[in-house]
């Protein structure tokens, strides 16, 4: 017999329903909608109404995302596919290995966020209709869901970028990419991901490098399909083994586990966050949990100008993500309250659980003043080795945007009148 030759691969290997090839393109679909949705809502100032509606929008991704997942489950089940001509069995057992597990997250996310939404006081809407919260605001069940919510959301970049580079190795060895390589949809969802991703680290600043970055990543990606398009043009196909071993099976688990694991400890690496808070030390009385009163009879703040509004928008707008700077409603987030900060001593805000290194400071008598919280936010690990608090657009070493910094903080948690 003549040598069979290479051709282009189909969008489904063989052996995969038409309800799971619809769902798990579908899956790709609401996944990209829903990470547009998500970077666009953290970039989005609290204090916007538009925020509210974007979150209600997020909310529907999400729940839309959760039911196509569970179509696409059942469908999972009720499938027996083979692997494509010319996939070794071990490389299509690590590609629905990693499909998988990237589905079973679809189904967790979207339930463990309606926890950390109604745990937080907010409303769940899904267009007109108000999903009844089943629990009130409570803050450890907020720092338990926000942490797996967020875990989850690390966990799906490991294996989004495993999967992108799977695809680049067996479509360069054995023509099979992100198409043909991997259940249905599952290459594009992955492709989605990750680009969603560059756009988010690339805009995390300023929203200009974004399109740039994702077209620079869609080039790479284009140019290495076009590689292994002319490696593999005219060749034969080799036969492969088309029965998946016990064994092959099991290392792939495995490994997709190992993935899970190092992305679960994601939000502890990059932000130092845990799902569980230390008890707190200072009371808080009749629940208030901020500086009922302020420590310094007067307070100077700068009068705003176009410099300090940049800093703002660019700079302290993520400060309000981890704390909240009024009294009464949402108290304290994932960093305490601060209201009425200045001239305090650190580490005392009622009913906040500080890391071991912030007690230590309060041991020592520091106070929260322009210096030292300028020092603080210049480099918060060499300022104070230990602490859990990270910066997330970075540490701010220049003293003009430290000033301005400092000079937001004094008026966003002045006494209010």
């Amino acid at each position: 017999m003549p040598p069979r030759i290479a051709v282009m691969p189909t969008l489904a290997p063989p052996g995969y329903s038409r309800l799971g090839i619809v769902s798990g393109w579908l899956l790709a679909g609401l996944y990209l909608a829903h990470a547009g949705l998500t970077t666009t809502l953290a970039r989005t100032d609290r204090m916007l109404p538009l925020r509210e509606e974007l979150r209600g929008w997020h909310y529907l991704a999400g729940t839309l995302l959760l039911v196509a997942a569970v179509v696409r489950l059942f469908a999972w089940l009720r499938e027996r596919p083979a692997p494509p001509e010319g996939l070794p069995a071990s490389a299509f057992a690590w590609g629905r290995a990693l499909a998988m597990v990237a589905l079973l997250l679809m189904v967790a996310a979207p339930l463990i966020g309606l926890f950390y939404a109604w745990s937080d006081g907010l409303e769940v809407r899904l267009g007109g209709l108000v999903i009844p919260a089943p629990v009130g605001r409570d803050r450890a069940l907020w720092q338990a869901t926000g942490y797996f919510h967020s875990g989850l959301g690390f966990m799906l970049v490991v294996l989004n970028l495993a999967t992108l580079l799977t695809a680049a190795v067996t479509s360069l060895r054995f023509r099979h990419g992100l198409l043909s390589a991997f259940p249905p949809g599952h290459g594009a969802f992955a492709f989605f991901g990750v680009s969603s991703s560059v756009y988010a680290f690339a805009t995390f600043r300023a929203p200009e490098p974004g399109p740039v970055a994702v077209a620079v990543f869609w080039a790479i990606v284009a140019g290495w399909a076009a590689l292994a398009w002319a490696v593999h043009r005219g060749r034969p196909v080799v036969p492969r083994s088309r029965t998946v071993s016990p064994v092959a099976r099991a290392l792939a688990g495995a490994g997709a586990l190992a993935l899970l694991l190092f992305g679960a400890w994601g939000p502890y690496g990059m932000f130092r966050v845990t799902p569980f808070s230390p008890p707190a030390e200072v009371e808080a009385v009749d629940g208030v949990e901020w500086h009922a009163a302020p420590a310094l009879a007067t307070l100077e703040v700068a009068p705003a100008d176009a410099f300090e509004a940049a800093v703002e928008a660019e700079t302290f707008k993520w400060c309000r993500f981890c704390h909240n700077m009024q009294p009464g409603g949402a108290q304290h987030k994932v960093g305490p309250n601060l209201y009425n900060i200045m001239g305090q001593r650190a580490g005392t805000v009622p009913g906040f659980g500080y890391s071991a290194a912030m007690r230590r400071a309060r041991a020592e008598g520091l106070v929260w003043t322009d210096e030292t919280v300028a020092a603080y936010v210049a480099d918060p690990q060499r300022f104070m080795p230990g602490t859990s608090m990270v910066i997330s657009s970075g540490p701010i070493p220049d003293p003009r945007v430290q000033a301005a910094v400092v000079n937001i903080l004094k008026r966003e948690t002045a006494p209010r009148p």
